[in-house]
């Protein structure tokens, strides 16, 4: 099979970049990274030059809702395709769409959409992010309280035993929590803490039980306070732990991002973008899920006021935590890919430039952002 090779280039390796050298990809995996001189070119080779880019791994997305006009809860092949279509301009090659708290019918349908979904070539889909329904209702955000409930285990064995969740969003204060996050743990399925009341206590024990996420940190959960530290204290003290953020300047201030990043070290970061079907449209009104949401400058928010995810992109989201946090593009690159894909059990297959590794790549200038995605070796956009 012919080979894909990316000459030209400054490679991503081991949180430096590398220059004068290839990385080849056949059969959708990388197969070598060389120096350029050492290159023994085939007839049918396929040559893309990066024209002195940069060479990083696929953006590892583990919590999004939608974009371009479509939302996982659409639950129907086009809404994915549609989805799929966008991110993949965006330069992510890895992506769990998330659901949001519903029935058990509607979350079975997003769950059966995506498994049909995922048999086509090229999918950036890797399993699905299950946002609730076990939250808790006073910390339920923009999700809707109608759909929120204590976990039912006939219910959440039948999703577990689809093969399709990867990660689990849950209040692990709520009755049964413990049971919750042993099962998740049995079908290798990631837990996160999000939208919950738990303590400082509760948290610490959750931990040791099985949770090892914070889903985006900061939002949805007990604030800290000196007398009583919360969740996030006992997360900031496990090393174990590792903290979703959303770097759009809205749902967390950048001084506070910043703060994260120095309290707890880049390699437990993990940048999502929680964007909902108006990422990439013009301001106006849209739905998250069954929630009626305007979208005002950017800012996606429920007729209450409060926060209904996001239209942040990962492109936006990598330049951000590099002004926020005063990082380089080396820094940032782990935090969107490599912490991502390790904190869902994908790591290295996903979100590495390893000999080995997927091939799913992104070619990256710092001015004019995504300038080709690559999955499974083959160019699935070029700018």
């Amino acid at each position: 099979m012919k080979r894909t090779i990316i000459e030209n280039s400054q490679i991503w390796q081991e949180d430096t970049f590398i220059t004068n050298h290839v990385i080849v990809t056949e059969n959708g995996k990388i197969t070598e990274i060389m120096p350029q001189m050492d290159l023994m070119p085939e007839d049918d080779d396929n040559t893309i030059d990066a024209h002195g880019h940069y060479v990083i791994p696929g953006f590892v997305d583990v919590h999004i809702h939608g974009s371009n006009g479509f939302d996982t809860m659409d639950a129907t092949q086009d809404a994915l395709q549609g989805l799929c279509d966008y991110l993949v301009t965006q330069g992510v090659t890895t992506v769990l769409p998330t659901t949001m708290s519903d029935s058990d019918q509607h979350i079975t349908n997003a769950l059966h959409a995506v498994t049909q979904f995922a048999s086509r070539p090229n999918t950036p889909y890797a399993g699905v992010h299950l946002e609730g329904p076990y939250l808790n209702c006073d910390f339920r955000g923009s999700q809707p309280d109608t759909h929120l409930r204590a976990s039912k285990r006939d219910e959440y064995l039948k999703w577990f035993e689809s093969g399709q969740v990867r990660l689990i969003t849950i209040a692990p204060e709520l009755e049964n929590g413990d049971q919750l996050i042993r099962d998740a743990r049995d079908h290798n399925i990631t837990v996160a803490l999000g939208h919950s009341g738990a303590t400082y206590e509760q948290a610490h024990h959750a931990f040791e039980v099985g949770l090892s996420q914070i889903t985006h940190t900061f939002n949805g959960m007990v604030g800290i306070h000196h007398r009583q530290p919360g969740a996030l204290v006992a997360a900031f003290e496990n090393p174990d732990i590792t903290f979703q953020i959303i770097p759009d300047g809205v749902h967390v201030h950048p001084a506070t991002v910043n703060m994260l990043v120095t309290l707890v070290g880049k390699e437990r970061i993990v940048v999502i973008t929680d964007a909902m079907r108006a990422t990439g449209l013009a301001d106006g009104h849209y739905q998250l899920g069954d929630v009626d949401v305007t979208v005002t400058a950017g800012e996606a928010r429920t007729s209450a006021g409060g926060l209904a995810g996001s239209t942040l992109t990962m492109p936006r989201a990598l330049q951000n935590m590099m002004r926020f946090c005063k990082l380089s593009l080396a820094e940032v690159v782990p935090m969107m890919t490599r912490n991502s894909a390790q904190s869902i059990g994908l790591y290295p297959q996903k979100g590495s430039l390893n000999i080995g590794a997927d091939a799913d790549i992104v070619i990256w200038d710092h001015d004019t952002g995504v300038q080709a995605t690559l999955i499974g070796g083959e160019v699935v956009f070029q700018r």
